[in-house]
């Protein structure tokens, strides 16, 4: 439920990718929420944003244009936040349009392996659930199996058959973590690390990544900072993120991850500080004071674009 003092979520998803809700429909409830900060981060794509800067300007709520960037090293797969991107930069969506190709290639793949093991289900219909988004990926494989009768669970889907290990996997376009971190910088944001820890609903740890490994990397590529707020993160987790987060030098974020009615947790579900989204508007603030310095304000309007001022 949300209090007075959960008015910042700075993750959440929406049918451009594989959220439950519309951009629109997301900005909506977020204001029903008295929600203040909203972040757009669908997986790989950012086509989300405009829609939802337009009902913000009308909501009153401060919507920042974001991304999540899914990354993989070896068998790990770690995730990217880019905050404050430039929705118009040709390198930044050239790489995110084909990580969604290889996301549709990898679906069908993995969809053909399906049928081997007897769960034949349609194209068609993960199309049409997907909502004809171009981001197709797992959980939209998932919620077809559930329909169809395959499986009793969204999250059964992955711990029986498409979960890593599990028979129809199939592994995905292998970005390197810190290549998205640049690339999230060259477009004009800041990149933060996701979910460095992921628990299920029964508090059991199911990801853990090796943090005295990868900060000292990320944080080399330009990482700026790292998600500490996160759905059924322990006290002593947040804590201890928290205090690499201050040894490394980087701002700390948090969100709810909300996609909708796949995942049963809702806008501002998690209790972020104010105090983070203050830091984070700061340092992209003098992000910007910096390009100006540096170009002329036609450049920096073209470094930015007018969708992504990230307040209403």
């Amino acid at each position: 439920m949300t209090t007075f003092e959960n008015r910042v979520d700075l993750h959440c998803h929406t049918t451009a990718s594989d959220g439950g809700l519309t951009p629109v429909g997301l900005v909506a409830r977020a204001a029903d929420l008295n929600l203040e900060v909203l972040a757009i981060t669908d997986h790989d794509t950012t086509d989300g944003v405009p829609a939802a800067l337009d009902e913000a300007r009308r909501r009153r709520v401060t919507v920042v244009p974001g991304v999540e960037i899914s990354t993989v090293h070896g068998q790990e797969e770690i995730h990217i936040l880019g905050y404050f991107v430039d929705l118009g930069n040709a390198e930044f969506q050239a790489l995110l349009t084909l990580t969604r190709q290889t996301r549709r290639e990898r679906a069908e793949k993995m969809l053909a392996r399906l049928a081997n093991l007897g769960l034949a289900i349609q194209w068609e219909r993960v199309v049409e659930i997907s909502g004809g988004t171009e981001c197709i990926g797992r959980p939209h494989l998932a919620a077809t199996l559930l329909e169809a009768g395959y499986v009793s669970s969204w999250n059964e889907a992955f711990d029986l058959w498409i979960g890593r290990g599990r028979p129809a996997y199939v592994e995905r376009y292998k970005l390197e973590p810190e290549e998205a971190v640049r690339l999230v910088r060259r477009s004009g944001g800041l990149p933060v690390l996701a979910h460095p820890t992921i628990y299920n609903r029964n508090g059991e740890c199911k990801v853990s990544l090796d943090l005295l490994r990868w900060l000292p990397r990320l944080r080399s590529a330009g990482l700026a900072g790292m998600e500490i707020y996160y759905p059924q993160y322990p006290r002593q987790t947040s804590q201890h993120l928290l205090a690499l987060a201050i040894q490394h030098g980087l701002l700390i974020t948090g969100g709810s991850d909300y996609h909708g009615g796949m995942v049963g947790r809702g806008p501002g579900s998690v209790a972020v500080p104010w105090a983070a989204w203050e830091g984070l508007e700061r340092r992209h603030r003098m992000m910007r004071k910096r390009v100006a310095s540096q170009v002329p304000a036609q450049a920096e309007k073209a470094v930015y674009g007018s969708s992504s001022q990230g307040s209403t």
